[in-house]
């Protein structure tokens, strides 16, 4: 058994088990692409880091709406507006980009869990849209970190790079607020909403 995808699979699901405290469990993701170039490799880390987030998620949505409601403040009003505009499509649709997206996507999965919302269901959508995100990561991490290699020239300097490039990016996407981002967009279009983003990102 491979430790490191065990490692990343727990690192990825602790990281993803408390709602509203994002933790950067994705970094053993990383750090586990950097080692390894070959597609199976890569496949399973993709695997194991979307079925980490996936169950961390699940047990978030298990939580219930009450803890949500305690806790969540403005940004249970840009849930459910937000919520209102794209579950014309769907909730599995919803559940979907919300969790393929840097959106806060807690602010959805504890209300449908206190509404009783088919387990099954939502967790088939959520591992879909973690799938997808998790692709994406490992992708970028392997050609991001073969690029650094090649400027660099220095294995272990280059995962560090990329680590802290890693972590920068995470903490500008959970600066973002997005109930400002949506009124933005209400308001003005792609345009408010893109400045909107950027604003919160620098704490404007």
């Amino acid at each position: 058994m491979d430790l490191g995808l065990l490692f990343v699979f727990i690192a990825v699901l602790i990281s993803h088990l408390i709602p509203f405290l994002p933790l950067p469990g994705y970094l053993a993701t990383i750090s586990y692409v950097a080692s390894r170039n070959d597609p199976v490799s890569l496949a399973l880390a993709a695997l194991a880091t979307a079925l980490g987030a996936a169950l961390g998620k699940l047990a978030v949505f298990l939580y219930g709406y009450g803890i949500g409601r305690a806790v969540m403040g403005e940004e249970l009003t840009y849930a459910k507006k937000f919520f209102d505009k794209i579950s014309k499509w769907g909730i599995d649709v919803a559940v979907f980009i919300f969790a393929m997206s840097p959106l806060a996507d807690d602010v959805l999965y504890i209300p449908l869990g206190a509404a009783g919302y088919s387990i099954r269901r939502f967790f088939a959508a959520l591992l879909a849209g973690k799938l997808v995100l998790a692709t994406v990561l490992v992708v970028f991490a392997d050609v991001a970190y073969a690029a650094l290699d090649q400027v660099v020239g220095d294995a272990w300097l280059s995962s560090l790079i990329l680590a802290v490039v890693t972590l920068v990016a995470t903490f500008l996407v959970l600066r973002i607020k997005w109930s400002r981002v949506l009124a933005a967009y209400e308001s003005g279009g792609v345009r408010e909403a893109l400045r909107a983003m950027f604003r919160s990102m620098v704490g404007k």
